[in-house]
């Protein structure tokens, strides 16, 4: 593996920051076949489970594995060193002119929820891919090394918590906390043992610490209506709101329907919570045991996620559902365990790659802020992050309704590559001056 020099990704919040920039000249002339990435997308579309219009390709399932190797035929195509890593996911890196430069990543996921869409998660790799064809293409030689990265476990809709690998990657979470992911289907399935069902548990790299990035950029559908309404294709994401994701286990009785009592308070709290601080929460998970139609469960699961725009906010908002719970148990003379999975307090990507997303969008964009969690804020712990936007009609998602058009997403795969073109010339400035 490359010996890459740290102090290229050390400077990044320091002067650099706040310095102004012109286009790359390679930027400015840049282009990409947007036939060609439509085309891509509606053919890794066909890796799904039965989902009438929209895909349902679960993290390590068969529909999973056929299009990671689909994924792997096609940066092997491209000459890249292809890499993957025991969480599963895949590295492919193309040369520069430097290579001991970390490289320069464009990374999302091609897992989806269950009835999701064609472009959550698929448009980032899938334009990711587009991007490096076109330089190979045009013979656009960057200074930095270009990684192109499919993350595993993005969604977390099979196998929880979500963010599996890109926790991994930024230290917060283990290889072997991220196998140990139970299946949320009540299997006892574990992510482990199904990527290596599908063989993917590989000897690639699993942390910053053993492959280090300079920066990372990553296309998303908005997730909401800010560009549609502004008439815009794509924009410039400038941070995100904060998330807390909690489970929460209640331990009581066994009981005959219609001759007990059951009381089910939690959730009505969980959504009088939003209104009570000004936030958001979700519902995502009931999971409850013994099944059956004639009994009362005696030990239900409720998975959920509190969400604001302060960090502030956040914190008040779980310290009032931790005594919310403890009350609710107490009432009714239950045992409980409660687990804060991810916490995410809201924040800003960074100014110079945000600046080189921005630049590339011109007056085609806006700025806009994502509402949820994407493997870029886990990447923006440790490295320049920045995220391109691109259009969702109604700003749908994780709906078999979710639609970017054919014209969005070219404009958003080539605001990807000129932005990376841009941070690549930053990058070099920056290594000219040590």
């Amino acid at each position: 593996m490359t010996l890459f020099r740290r102090t290229a990704i050390s400077l990044a919040r320091g002067p650099y920051a706040r310095r102004s920039y012109t286009n790359a000249v390679a930027a400015s002339n840049f282009t990409i076949n947007g036939d060609r990435l439509w085309n891509d997308i509606h053919e890794t579309a066909k890796w799904s489970a039965p989902s009438p219009g929209g895909v349902t390709r679960l993290c390590a399932d068969e529909n999973d594995k056929m299009v990671r190797d689909w994924f792997r035929d096609q940066v092997l195509a491209l000459g890249g060193n292809y890499k993957v890593n025991a969480t599963g996911t895949q590295f492919a890196t193309f040369d520069g002119a430097d290579n001991s430069i970390p490289p320069i990543a464009m990374g999302s996921h091609l897992d989806t929820v269950a009835t999701g869409g064609m472009f959550d998660g698929a448009l980032g790799v899938i334009g990711a891919l587009e991007v490096m064809r076109s330089m190979k293409e045009q013979n656009v030689k960057t200074n930095a090394p270009i990684c192109l990265i499919n993350w595993t476990n993005e969604e977390g809709a099979r196998f929880f918590p979500l963010l599996g690998s890109s926790l991994v990657y930024a230290g917060k979470s283990t290889v072997e906390e991220a196998h140990a992911s139970l299946s949320t289907d009540n299997r006892g399935l574990t992510l482990g043992g199904e990527l290596a069902k599908i063989g993917y548990v590989g000897d690639g790299p699993n942390t910053f610490e053993e492959f280090p990035i300079s920066a990372h950029f990553e296309i998303h559908v908005e997730q909401h209506t800010d560009l549609e309404k502004a008439g815009k294709p794509v924009g410039w994401v400038t941070g995100w709101n904060g998330m807390t994701w909690y489970e929460v286990i209640f331990h009581g009785d066994d009981g005959h329907a219609n001759t007990k009592s059951m009381w089910a308070k939690l959730i009505s709290e969980i959504e009088s919570l939003a209104y009570d601080f000004g936030g958001d929460t979700t519902t995502t998970g009931l999971h409850s045991h013994p099944f059956g139609s004639c009994n009362i469960q005696s030990r239900t699961k409720v998975v959920f996620c509190l969400m604001h725009a302060e960090k502030e906010g956040l914190e008040n908002m779980g310290d009032e559902i931790e005594k919310r719970i403890k009350s609710i148990a107490g009432q009714r003379g239950l045992d409980y365990d409660l687990e804060r999975t991810i916490h995410l307090p809201p924040g800003d990507f960074w100014p110079e790659a945000v600046d080189c997303v921005k630049r590339a969008c011109g007056d085609k964009g806006i700025a806009s802020k994502t509402r949820t969690g994407h493997d870029s804020t886990m990447t923006t712990t440790i490295v320049p992050t920045a995220m391109v936007f691109a259009r969702a009609k109604d700003g749908i998602s994780h709906s078999a309704k979710e639609w970017t058009s054919k014209e969005d997403c070219a404009e958003s795969a080539l605001v990807l590559g000129k932005a990376v073109l841009d941070y690549d010339m930053i990058l070099k400035q920056k290594m000219a001056s040590l």
